[in-house]
């Protein structure tokens, strides 16, 4: 019988959930220890609370280690000593140095959420969505110093709906590579699958978001109106103005791409759907808000409480 594959698993927020857990199932596979962020204070009480995987490690009985930085010699040491197989970054949150991606006896392996090149860093999701592509997807890599520039071991693509949210995709994209590790990690281990090489004159990157880019610009044409508003939402939330209120809209559907119906940003109808707003070209009826220092509603519950009516404007 062939020996469970020993792999470290390096992760953090929910989207590397998934995959934790698939790997912890299988029996092909025997997560040795899980490497994680400290615990952080969360909620209004500010509690130290553990990171997502933290808690499922927990409850499968997995040694976790919590360094600060991955790189502090104790914590190398302790990797080097387990001598994994595979070491499986997923969401990590920090640059591995050298002396921890030439621990594993096979290779360091990270499920990043895109098609590389394209979307190379720290917001990949959020990024696609608001450049308008029409497909994205996950990629399992062996990771190298630079960043997302490893050679690709494997890659699923899915399309991006008209309808889809950072929550969505980021949902999507966490069960669609969880099914595609283990099998790329027994393949590679096998002599299954050929490393390729990323095509770096395609590469783009992905930058953490800034606060400069979460305001909605209804002078922009509806579908780049929608983008914007679905490729934050929910977190961090794009953000406007309506009648002196800060509103964070949730979710925008495009009604209609082109005409002109008004001046940007007016209110020019309302119904049990949403708020339909007229762009520079086009309108998008939005159907869900968060309201400052509130909870999401729908936006018909918003237009109610707040004596929304026709000929009113975002800004």
């Amino acid at each position: 019988m062939t020996a469970p594959v020993r792999a470290v698993f390096m992760g953090t927020p929910d989207f590397a959930v998934p995959t934790l857990k698939a790997l912890i199932n299988d029996p092909a596979f025997h997560v040795c220890a899980v490497v994680t962020q400290p615990d952080k204070p969360r909620g209004r009480g500010k509690k130290l609370s553990p990171s997502p995987v933290k808690e499922v490690a927990v409850a499968a009985g997995i040694p976790v280690l919590q360094p600060i930085k991955a790189r502090e010699p104790e914590n190398v040491q302790r990797l080097a000593d387990i001598a994994p197989d595979y070491i499986v970054v997923v969401a990590y949150g920090q640059i591995l140095p050298v002396s921890i991606l030439s621990i594993p006896k096979i290779a360091p392996v990270n499920l990043h959420a895109s098609l590389l090149p394209r979307w190379r860093g720290a917001a990949p999701i959020h990024r696609a969505i608001l450049e308008g592509d029409e497909v994205t997807g996950v990629c399992a890599m062996i990771m190298a110093e630079g960043l997302d520039t490893g050679d690709v071991l494997s890659r699923v693509e899915t399309p991006i709906g008209d309808d889809d949210t950072v929550g969505s995709l980021h949902d999507r994209l966490a069960i669609i590579g969880a099914k595609l590790i283990a099998k790329t990690l027994l393949d590679y281990r096998n002599g299954g699958i050929a490393p390729r090489k990323q095509d770096d004159a395609l590469a783009t990157y992905a930058r953490k978001l800034s606060v400069e880019e979460f305001g909605v610009d209804f002078r922009l044409p509806a579908n780049e109106v929608s983008r914007k508003i679905r490729g934050l939402s929910p977190y961090p939330g794009a953000v406007t103005h309506l009648n002196g209120s800060a509103v964070k809209p949730l979710f925008a559907r495009v009604t209609q791409t082109g005409g002109v119906l008004g001046a940007p940003g007016t209110v020019l109808a309302l119904s049990q759907e949403g708020i339909t707003v007229a762009c520079s070209e086009g309108a998008v009826v939005i159907t869900q808000v968060k309201p400052e220092n509130k909870s999401a509603m729908t936006a018909h519950a918003y237009t109610l409480g707040h004596r929304i009516k026709e000929g009113d404007g975002f800004v």
